[in-house]
């Protein structure tokens, strides 16, 4: 973890500082040390105590965390030596200036102290990086990849920022630059910011409407391009490491990695770990994919090599390692019931002696899109025999009616008629507000959460999305604005580093060039990554329609935990620190009518108590957390 202090008018008086500014950036039990360099405090957490920072041929220091993974071709065309990748950095910085962040690729966030001391430079990677948060007054200028130093010195008070609390309650997520502390701003990713004493100036150099279409003669080249940066997207992601593992499910995503990988690396053992659910629970709805089993057996079928480790968290619960992930992040996660089986997923690689767990995160938004949007463009585009066909192909024949309200004609309605036909013919509200967020009323209405979220483009109702673009803009941003400081936080937890190689920049970048018609044609969803997989997936995998549904046995770990859930709600309505943000009195109602028998909840209990109780008491918990409680 990297961080800057810088004070402009007193440079060495930083110096007092640099005890309690380390302290905060320290990794694991050693020690970390800030060094005063160009008139700047500058500490990285993970380099030992006399390790200095990287330096650039014109002086400037420079501070990296994160991984860039295309080093091997840049250290042989820069023709440096390999120093570690902030030594690289800076290396490229002196070639090629403020371009550099558009050759390198990786995902990194960056600090540069110039040589004079008078600016300080700041930049994130595109699509995923760690986060880079910083305060700045007439002063000084804290940059830190952990919000936690900047409050260290006791200079700078921590104090929530409690629109940031309620937005996050309405799943509002878009506002990347607003972090979770007063005055303390978050770069957004593929920025980059110039500080100085009189203020900062920021460029953005990555923008996904900037990227240049790219388009072919024959269906089959597209599926021979991506097959090609799929592998290189895996290769990059292998590189340094000797024993992978894999956060494996049945979902074309993690399959599609686990293929590769498997392939790249034919002679080498696969590790994978699948979360499976509680053997005691009974699943109530047949239309999701809830064990995720059988398909991992038919892929290990396929590929002698993979060696599969099944995940259970029988009698556990969300609550398990909060304060451990409040502590590394300082934010409050979005989704925590999922957090109990990847928190296990990672124990369980690490533990098998892994040195990289290999995900597929972001596959729907790359080569397994299933081409959202695209309908409604055709509508937008007087397409109209080419929507016709595709609602026609799209299922089946007794839902085209539905599927031409849903796909056709809702997307394009004003929002409140929206609103009030899903209330008239069948709602997921039980009050003005959703199902899935616990927030109170009256602190929504005093925060303007609703009119903020249209407002940002943020769709309470998961309606279609109006366009490709919004789909793409909704995926890439929303809840991805907090994934650098969570997938960062279980990697310092759990010591594991986390590649994914569906957000490759050159395979993302080229996944969003291509014509949406190779991803939905004819009714046919997901249509790159089916042809791409033939052969190399069960055919199961390949054809399987169901969603899978994560930590779909809640139910046996929360029905059990029925009295300390309705314990912990009543204690906290009464704590003035948070009862004012939470509508208690429906989370301890949908508690109290919880039916014994788990098979048996509506999906609006669903809703209720999997998302809005979880999301809520976590919450809670966090601000406790932050007010310096210990107690939860």
């Amino acid at each position: 973890m990297i961080g800057v202090y810088v004070l402009w008018h007193d440079p060495d008086a930083a110096l007092s500082r640099s005890v309690a500014f380390a302290s905060a950036l320290r990794t694991g039990f050693s020690s970390a040390r800030a060094h005063l360099l160009n008139g700047a405090l500058l500490c990285d957490g993970y380099a030992a105590p006399t390790e200095l920072p990287a330096r650039a041929p014109d002086g400037s220091a420079v501070l990296l965390y994160g991984f860039i993974e295309n080093r091997h071709a840049m250290r042989a065309e820069l023709g440096v030596p390999d120093e570690g990748d902030a030594a690289l950095y800076a290396a490229a910085w002196a070639r090629w200036g403020e371009d550099a962040d558009q050759r390198l690729l990786g995902e990194y966030a960056v600090i540069m102290v110039e040589a004079n001391g008078k600016r300080v430079r700041m930049a994130r990677s595109p699509i995923r990086s760690p986060a880079l948060y910083f305060w700045r007054d007439a002063d000084r200028l804290i940059v830190t990849g952990h919000a936690q130093a900047i409050f260290a010195s006791g200079e700078i008070e921590r104090v929530l920022d409690e629109q940031k609390i309620a937005d996050t309650l309405y799943l509002n997520y878009r506002e990347e630059r607003r972090g979770w502390f007063k005055g303390v701003a978050r770069l957004p990713r593929g920025t980059r910011v110039w500080a100085t004493p009189d203020g900062v100036k920021e460029t953005r150099f990555f923008d996904i409407e900037n990227i240049p279409p790219v388009r072919f003669k024959r269906d089959s080249d597209y599926v021979e391009a991506a097959d090609a940066l799929f592998r290189e997207a895996v290769t990059m992601a292998l590189d340094g490491f000797e024993r992978p593992a894999i956060s494996l499910s049945g979902g074309l995503d993690s399959q599609a990695v686990a293929a590769y990988t498997m392939q790249v690396r034919p002679d080498q053992p696969l590790l994978s770990f699948t979360s499976v659910p509680d053997p005691n629970w009974t699943p109530g709805d047949s239309s999701t994919l809830v064990d995720e089993r059988p398909h991992v057996e038919a892929l290990a079928a396929m590929y002698p090599q993979l060696r599969p480790h099944w995940v259970e968290s029988t009698g556990e619960n969300f609550t398990d390692d909060q304060g451990d992930i409040f502590e590394a992040s300082l934010i409050s996660p979005r989704n925590p019931t999922n957090l109990k089986w990847i928190h296990n997923v990672q124990r369980g690689a690490k533990g098998a002696n892994a040195d990289v767990l290999l995900t597929g995160v972001m596959g729907n938004a790359t080569f397994s899109y299933a081409g959202n949007g695209f309908l409604q463009d055709m509508i937008r585009n007087g397409q109209w025999v080419r929507a016709a066909l595709e609602l026609w192909h799209g299922g089946p024949r007794r839902k085209l009616f539905d599927r031409t309200a849903r796909e056709a004609v809702l997307p394009f309605l004003p929002v409140s008629t929206r609103q009030a036909l899903r209330r008239r013919f069948g709602s997921l509200w039980s009050t003005d507000l959703p199902t899935w967020s616990p927030i109170h009323p009256e602190f929504a209405r005093d925060h303007d959460v609703a009119e903020r979220a249209f407002e940002m483009g943020q769709d309470r109702a998961f309606m279609p999305p109006s366009s490709v673009l919004d789909f793409r803009h909704a995926t890439l941003v929303d809840a991805g604005n907090e994934t650098g400081d969570l997938l960062y936080a279980l990697q310092r937890l759990h010591g594991l580093p986390n590649r994914d190689p569906t957000r490759y920049r050159p395979l993302l970048e080229f996944c969003l060039a291509i014509p949406p018609e190779q991803y939905l044609n004819r009714g046919r969803k997901r249509w790159l990554a089916k042809r791409m997989l033939v052969g190399k997936v069960p055919e199961m995998v390949r054809n399987e329609k169901r969603r899978g549904l994560q930590a779909a046995d809640w139910t046996a770990r929360m029905l059990p935990q029925r009295q300390e859930l309705l314990a912990e709600i009543e204690w906290l309505s009464s704590d003035p620190l948070v009862k004012g943000y939470l509508d208690f009195d429906r989370l301890r109602r949908a508690v109290e009518d919880m039916p014994t028998d788990g098979s048996s909840i509506t999906h609006e209990q669903t809703q209720t108590l999997k998302l809005a109780l979880s999301r809520g008491l976590t919450t809670a918990r966090f601000v406790r957390y932050i007010s310096g409680r210990n107690d939860f």
